[in-house]
């Protein structure tokens, strides 16, 4: 009886812990930005850099300039390694995208312009120019902010 017990006991066990593990994709979608909870940190993909490029070519680069600078309009950050771009986290990059960034003055809202897709292609052809280091450091960031998200929600 007591072996029956430590077996079932130890069963459960095993079914808990595997029952933490994330082997899954998550599809949720924040209601916030309607991305799936597993959008961010962004990968880098070919596909997504060049697509990302003629975005950025046709909307970003006339007033950002080249992704490694310098910007064509004083006000607007460079997005390269020297840039203060990568300080941040991928959602909040994405967010301020479709509709500014905080006491952004000049920089129009792209709600409406661009698809979330395409915004998502942007920030990896951004991501995709900088040091490897510089990539780890900001998708561990990205990762972070993610899990907050999750545990204390966007407001």
């Amino acid at each position: 009886m007591k072996k029956t017990y430590v077996a079932a006991l130890a069963a459960l066990l095993v079914l808990v812990v595997s029952a933490c593990g994330d082997n899954s994709v998550d599809t949720r979608v924040d209601p916030a930005t309607q991305q799936s909870a597993g959008t961010f940190p962004v990968k880098i993909t070919g596909d997504r850099v060049t697509s990302g490029g003629r975005v950025y070519a046709e909307n970003c680069a006339s007033c950002h300039g080249p992704v490694n600078g310098p910007p064509t309009l004083a006000s607007a950050p460079v997005h390269g390694d020297a840039g203060h771009t990568w300080h941040h986290p991928d959602r909040l990059l994405f967010q301020w995208i479709l509709e500014r960034p905080p006491l952004a003055t000049v920089m129009p809202a792209f709600s409406g312009t661009l698809t979330d897709e395409q915004v998502i292609a942007v920030l990896a052809y951004i991501k995709s120019h900088w040091l490897p280091e510089i990539q780890d450091r900001q998708n561990e960031g990205s990762a972070q902010y993610e899990a907050q998200v999750v545990e204390f929600g966007t407001e």
